[in-house]
Parts: C-alpha cells; structure tokens; sequence
C-alpha cells in the first residue's frame, strides 16, 4: 500500500486543505465527512468537487482515494488517504495492460469485481475504519463499497453517490445498456412494465449469484451481517438515508419507481483547467473543430485506427480535429489536426463544431454545458444508456466502435448538424450551469452530518 500522501491521524480534526490556499480555508468545521471513490476520472472529479464544495461550508472532508487519484486530488488543493495499488501496481499484478483491464471491465465487470476488488477490500479495512472513526456520514461511490461496510461498522449513515440514471434502475425507464437489452423502453402497458421487473429481477439475481458468496465472506470476516439487498446496488445497511443522484433531471428525469431516498441534485461543477496558449491561438486560427475524445480509460478501446478515422471524419466534413488521445497513439502529424494527451474540457468543448466522445458521463456532462453536438461512440457501462438519452434529447447520434468509419458517421452528423437546435441547447447548458450538483450534493451531506453528529 502507498503512505506517501497519508495524512497522519490529527490531520483528521481540522482543515485538510494545503498550505498556500488560505482564502479558501474554512474557519469553522462540523462533523466530518468521508468521501470513497474508485475507478475513472468520470469517478474522480465529481467526488472531488462534492469534496471541495463541503469544505467551502466548513465541513471537515476525509477523501479516500487510489494513490494515483491523490496525486490529481492535490492539484485541486485537497489532501486524501492513499488505498489501494497504483495502476501500474495494479497491472503488474494482474500481469495486464491498463487497456487490457479496462477492456475487460467495461465488457462484464462482476469477474474483476468477483477476483480482485473484494478481496483487496479486506486489506483497505483498518484505513477505512481509521477514517469513519470520529466522522458523521460516509459517502461513496459504486465500486467503493468498502466506504459502505466501514460506515455500517461505525454505526454511521451511508448515503451512495450515483453518477450516472443507469444506477437508478428502473423499470419505467430501462437503462439501454448491456444486460438490460431485453427490457422494453418506456413501456406502455401494463405487460410491459411486469416484464420489465421480470428482466430487473433477473438482472438482480445474476449480480447475486455471482457476488454474494464473496461479498458475504468478507462482511463476515469483518462482522457484519449477510447482506441484505442486492450487491453493488444496495450498500450494506438497510437504511439508507438518501441517494444522491449527480446528475441533472433535464438530462434524466426520476423515474416514478425510483427509490424514495433517490435525489438527483445536478451534474457537479466543471473539472479545474485552462487552456494552454499554444492551443487557444490554434483554436482562434481556423474555425471549430472536431475535438475527439475517450475519456480516461476508453481511450486505446475503440478500435486499430480509431483516431486516424476520427480525423478522416473531420475532414471529410470540412473541419480541423482536436484529438485527445491519452496514452494511445496519436494520429498522424498534421497542420489541420491538434493533438494531445489530455486537455481541460470545460475551456475547450464550447470552441468545437461537435465534440466525439464515448458518452462517458463526465464527458456526457462537460459536451452538455458546452450546447454542442454529440456524436458518440459507446464502448461500454454506462456509456450505451448515456448515448440513448442524449438522442432523445434530439443532442446526438450514435455509433458502435464497429460502425464507426466516416463514411458511416458522415451523413448522420452532418443531418445531426444542420437541423441542431442551437438555441433549445444553449438553454439546456444555461440551466445545467446554474445546478451544481456538487454543491447540492455537499449541502445535503453536511445535513445528514449534522443530524448524525
């Protein structure tokens, strides 16, 4: 386990923020609360602004993070617990490549769920437990259940962050993603809706069968109870005082069979970042751009060539390209094509012609605020469901990465492009602004902090 950015146990009681950031530290505190996230930036950075919102209201916030996610959350000025390998740790021990992994994870999650995050739950216990020990609330994300069963064993409130509509499901409204394929969207009748909780409670059943016996094992290894519910989707404890939902109803509103507890609260507030100099002088060169981009772990996934497609697409349309590529292979050296790692989307996305993306809900959220087009080429998770909701809203269109070559993704996105409702899209960026989800999200924490207390 990494310690290097641990904070040693008095750094609990009081401000947790670095030195040099005194005009945001906050004079008074109230009952801490601890925050748990893994996997994506998409996980990352919603987490971390719910964090800096609840220190802005003077709440004590105790992150636990993987080492390499502490890294990012100590460029937004927040300290966090260290759990967990590194990435690279994390191959070397599967003896895979951080593609390999994510391809794997994002075609069916529950052997990687099965064979190595609930195992290594068990080790990342005595941190977890050191961080709810004098706290009010823990909170955490899907794939941080360990922050769940420490909260139950600290007789604390839980309240999970659910960062994308998929995790309501419903029956109402069907996520249009793998596993959920036999459901009937927005039925009807009467027979729809039953089959529906037919295919939910199938669904249900196979997340049992497959994690139950290991969850189980370790709940009592760490003794608690059997689980109650349903893995991944029910947290441990029965009583679950809220759900926080990061995200906006504009963009999925809450279904009428969603959990009582179910309250969506906004996408949160755009990631940190501006634009190199270099970049906004090639920007205001030329007209907008295509700007492409996977996200943080989709990003060698989509196919051999995949980016050079991506710029023969932009071509073909009369544009110049952006290509975020990560640690893939860039496309080839060209004056009409800028390329980089990674770039701050929030600056970049409103200067684009179209923004190409997974429909990874981070990147769904930034392409929204920014009123552009869609054109999305799903990978996998969540990102099918995503893409369908932003075709309905009339913002997209979709390709499998199978399909995706210009001349399939030409004529729907230059139709997508010319009957565009500009105007209907500034509107919708205008309100998804104005939200911040990860202010509400605070506020309702701190609440259930206090009354805990």
């Amino acid at each position: 386990m990494t310690d290097t950015l641990r904070p040693p146990l008095p750094q609990w009681s009081g401000v947790s923020r670095l030195p040099g950031l005194e005009g945001r530290i906050p004079v008074a505190r109230r009952g801490a609360v601890v925050l748990a996230t893994a996997g994506s930036l998409g996980d990352l950075y919603p987490v971390l602004s719910v964090a800096r919102s609840l220190e802005d209201l003077g709440v004590e916030t105790r992150l636990l993070l993987s080492p390499d996610d502490c890294e990012i959350a100590r460029s937004w000025g927040l300290l966090a617990t260290s759990l967990g390998p590194s990435r690279a740790e994390l191959c070397a021990m599967l003896g895979q490549s951080e593609d390999a992994i994510a391809a794997a994870f994002l075609r069916d999650p529950l052997p990687f769920l099965r064979r190595v995050a609930i195992p290594m739950t068990a080790e990342l216990m005595p941190e977890i437990d050191l961080a709810c020990r004098g706290a009010a609330c823990v909170s955490g994300t899907l794939l941080a259940f360990g922050a769940a069963f420490g909260a139950e064993r600290a007789g604390l409130p839980f309240v999970p962050l659910l960062l994308q509509p998929l995790m309501q499901a419903s029956r109402l409204d069907p996520p249009r993603s793998r596993g959920f394929d036999l459901m009937r969207p927005a039925p009807a009748t009467a027979l729809g809706r039953g089959w529906n909780a037919l295919v939910l409670g199938a669904i249900r059943g196979t997340l049992g069968l497959a994690l139950r016996g290991p969850m189980n094992r370790l709940r009592r290894d760490l003794g608690l109870p059997p689980l109650a519910g349903t893995p991944l989707l029910d947290p441990g404890a029965a009583d679950v005082p809220l759900r926080l939902g990061l995200w906006s109803d504009r963009f999925a509103p809450r279904p009428a069979d969603a959990p009582r507890e179910l309250r969506p609260v906004g996408f949160p507030r755009s990631p940190l970042g501006h634009l190199p100099p270099d970049v906004s002088a090639w920007l205001a060169e030329g007209p907008p751009p295509l700007v492409v981009t996977l996200g943080s772990i989709a990003q060698g996934l989509a196919g051999d060539g995949f980016y050079d497609r991506a710029v023969a697409l932009a071509r073909a349309m009369g544009l110049r390209a952006v290509v975020l590529h990560g640690q893939a292979a860039p496309p080839a050296p060209s004056p009409d094509v800028l390329a980089r790692p990674a770039l701050p989307h929030a600056p970049l996305f409103p200067e684009a012609a179209a923004v190409l993306h997974h429909g990874g809900i981070g990147t769904t959220a930034e392409t929204l605020r920014a009123g552009r087009p869609h054109l999305v080429v799903p990978i996998g998770g969540d990102q099918p469901d995503n893409a369908a909701r932003l075709e309905r809203l009339g913002l997209a269109v979709t390709l499998t990465p199978k399909r995706f070559t210009p001349e399939r993704a030409l004529p729907p996105l230059r139709r997508l492009l010319e009957c565009f409702d500009y105007a209907a899209a500034a509107e919708l960026a205008t309100h998804l602004t104005a939200e911040d989800g990860a202010e509400a999200a605070a506020r309702n924490l701190a609440q259930i902090a206090s009354i805990a207390r």
